[in-house]
């Protein structure tokens, strides 16, 4: 079904940048240039001007080229929210290396995976996270080729464990203040995130992100939004992820606004915290809002200056209650925003409309078009080259089924009414989606599986509402073996994130198979939760 909006003029012409603009060095010099003194971001009480982000940045593109970082390169990062991550970031992008950022929560073998994938010529990890990294086998720690670690003071000997000394240095020591430029031109082609998402039942999969998609997001974000130079963003959410990064931080570098970010989400203090820096845009995640309308009202409900949140369901009791207007878009890791309305239409219930550069459909399990107000999966094939994912890394296959067909296939089902707007169904496959995170059912069940009382499991999803779900495990237990719920709980709580634990775990005899042996989970799913099962929140 092609976009009837195709030919939409924008307000503010940064709201669709030509592709040969999209580049982070362009904007870095404009707004330096342009706006010096303008504050960009604020970390834990200090603010960083433009000027001051862009001597940083460079700065931090001479250590990094000493390091041999350069144009092609990967930089995996481990870091928590904070500055760092930024000019690392823009740092890279200088240089025409990628960004390889991975969840903080990781570790153990789930950590290792994507260690082992990503394959990156450097690693920068927080002093507080350096204990994950040790979880790594020995010869997945040989494979780092240097390690940079934040923070004034750190376990050296920690730190050693992981890396001989001569690959281990202070982050600090990679802020060179003089030397040769070391920037490469600008390329919207270029690969400058690698985000991993875990897909469907399978591992998690590093998506390879263009310059010309980052900035898509951030375009879209401000059509969406209504944003402008003068807007500030507060932001809870984690930067690896793309609703604080390549949707929040960007663009207000495109524009010259700023952006206040927070350590983590806190329910009881996000409108406090959105009063206290004076923003007028916030973000969240839609598992968010039930945690914010369930604290008790008090005066900071409506004692702030947000005019909308993103990425929230519409729901007018909520925006009543707090005096926000609710945004709601559909977008993908692979493919950025499918689905918005530009800023401020909507039709309630609905995610969106067409986004102007993508041509979508909604189709069946053969691909075949379904007739008009059917439900089916949403598929589409871009309008501009680079603005979508140029694969998965190390995954040719998975990158070939995305795209079977010739369109993307994104595994959710939709319907669109006859005016062109959009209303989520369901997922289609057996992906969990829990706290605003894809969880991938298979790396679940490789963590359970590791128990040695257990001699099958299957991890499902278990609806929560709002679009959420809940982890529900069926295990089967080994001859003779012996296993309280709690008990599995507490061993899985060391070994898994916390995102990936179960809420629901029962034991029964057997799996239900199909004549092939496949275990059939949607039978699992039919059939409902257990009447024994334990539940991790009774």
């Amino acid at each position: 079904m092609p976009s009837d909006r195709a030919t939409t003029p924008f307000a503010n012409p940064l709201y669709d940048l030509p592709l040969d603009e999209r580049s982070i060095g362009r904007f870095l010099r404009l707004r330096a240039a342009e706006d010096a003194n303008r504050p960009y971001l604020t970390f834990r009480g200090r603010t960083f001007t433009f000027a001051e982000t862009e001597k940083r940045s460079r700065a931090l593109a001479r250590g990094l080229a000493q390091r041999g970082i350069g144009d092609g390169s990967r930089v995996l990062l481990l870091l928590p929210n904070g500055v760092e991550f930024v000019f690392v970031w823009y740092a890279c992008s200088l240089l025409g290396a990628a960004i390889v950022p991975l969840n903080t929560s990781l570790k153990g073998f789930l950590l290792e995976a994507q260690v082992e994938d990503a394959r990156a010529d450097g690693v920068i990890v927080s002093a507080d996270l350096l204990p994950s990294l040790d979880s790594l086998s020995d010869a997945a720690k040989h494979n780092i080729p240097w390690l940079a670690v934040t923070g004034d003071s750190y376990d050296k000997g920690g730190a050693e464990r992981i890396v001989t000394r001569d690959r281990l240095l202070p982050f600090a020591a990679l802020y060179l203040e003089s030397g040769a430029e070391p920037e490469v031109p600008g390329d919207f082609r270029r690969i400058g995130f690698i985000s991993y998402t875990s897909g469907t039942t399978g591992p998690s999969k590093g998506v390879m992100l263009p310059d010309g998609l980052c900035f898509q997001s951030a375009c879209t974000y401000m059509r969406l939004s209504g944003m402008t130079r003068e807007d500030v963003l507060y932001t809870p959410l984690p930067l690896f992820h793309g609703l604080s990064s390549r949707m929040c931080m960007l663009p207000a570098l495109v524009l010259g606004a700023q952006v206040v970010l927070d350590q983590r989400f806190s329910a009881s203090r996000y409108w406090q915290q959105a009063a206290a820096c004076k923003a007028t845009l916030g973000f969240v995640v839609h598992a968010l809002v039930p945690l914010l309308k369930a604290q008790p009202p008090g005066a900071h409900d409506r004692a702030h200056g947000l005019r909308a949140v993103f990425n929230a369901p519409h729901d007018l009791d909520f925006e009543a209650r707090f005096g926000v207007r609710a945004l709601e878009a559909f977008a993908m890791t692979e493919t950025s925003y499918l689905l918005y309305n530009p800023y401020p239409q909507r039709e309630l219930g609905s995610t969106g409309r067409a986004h102007e550069d993508w041509d979508l459909a909604l189709v069946d399990d053969n691909d075949v078009p379904v007739p008009p107000g059917n439900a089916g999966e949403l598929v589409g094939r871009p309008r501009k080259p680079y603005i979508a994912m140029q694969g998965y890394l190390n995954q040719p296959q998975a990158t070939l089924d995305a795209w079977r067909n010739l369109w993307f296939h994104t595994g959710d089902i939709l319907r669109c009414d006859a005016a062109g707007n959009y209303f989520y169904v369901d997922r289609k496959k057996e992906r969990i989606r829990r706290r605003g995170e894809n969880v991938s059912s298979s790396e679940v069940e490789r963590g359970v599986a590791a128990h040695p009382a257990i001699a099958e499991c299957v991890a499902l999803a278990h609806p929560a509402g709002a679009g959420e779900d809940d982890i529900r495990l069926v295990l089967v237990l080994k001859s003779g073996a012996a296993l309280d719920p709690a008990d599995l709980f507490a061993w899985l709580q060391g070994r898994l994130p916390k995102f990936m634990l179960p809420r629901f775990i029962e034991f029964i005899d057997m799996l239900p198979r199909t004549g092939t042996d496949k275990v059939e989970k949607a039978k699992l799913v039919q059939q409902g939760l257990g009447a024994g099962a334990w539940d991790a929140h009774a």
